[in-house]
């Protein structure tokens, strides 16, 4: 768990300051594509299971899309996504972000009654949108909480702005892994966590 908490301090630091390793941030859509295929090779390599290798990737590139599909003319600062994954025994840990404008800023495009972070997030994680454009980052998180909700092997931390969520069985392990509490911050920060069961290749 040390090394979870390493690599925390390191995607906290990113998301509160961005200053952090370039290698660790995809500038692009397609930088971010070639680095998720690339865990999808890693990881099935070490894992039994190949389906559960497919929903961790299916979740994580979701999270990964919506930082761009949601930030074009809206960066502040860094444009990108922090990208970064470790396996650490039986547990995988997958860092996301974005320093861009936050759900509550991307659905206020079409619910505009929305008055904060904290409704933002119910509404994301919660409540179906129509599938009309600047919605669609709503819709995604909750195919997101389906996957990990009421699995006692799988966790998301997830915060936007001054709200934060966090669902599963692994909660906490992530509440360990944050330590003091969620750090506030423009766009959005999301850890997974999902405990595997290896297969033995020589």
């Amino acid at each position: 768990m040390e090394m979870m908490r390493e690599k925390m301090e390191m995607a906290l630091g990113w998301f509160r300051e961005g200053d952090t390793k370039p290698e660790f941030v995809c500038s692009t859509r397609d930088s971010f594509q070639g680095r998720l295929d690339s865990m999808y090779r890693n990881f099935s390599k070490k894992v039994k299971k190949e389906d559960e290798v497919a929903l961790l990737t299916a979740i994580v590139g979701e999270i990964g899309n919506n930082c761009f599909d949601h930030n074009l003319g809206q960066w502040r600062g860094v444009a990108g996504c922090y990208f970064q994954h470790e396996i650490e025994q039986d547990l995988v840990g997958v860092w996301v972000a974005d320093r861009g404008q936050g759900v509550l800023s991307s659905l206020r495009q079409t619910v505009i009654s929305l008055k904060d972070d904290e409704e933002a997030l119910e509404i994301a994680f919660h409540q179906r949108l129509s599938g009309r454009s600047p919605e669609k980052r709503g819709n995604g998180l909750k195919f997101v909480r389906s996957v990990i909700n009421g699995n006692d092997h799988r966790g998301l931390l997830f915060i936007s702005g001054k709200a934060f969520r966090l669902f599963g069985g692994l909660s906490s392990s992530l509440k360990m892994i944050l330590g003091k509490g969620p750090v506030h911050g423009t766009g959005t920060f999301a850890l997974i966590l999902w405990r595997i069961e290896h297969e033995n290749r020589d």
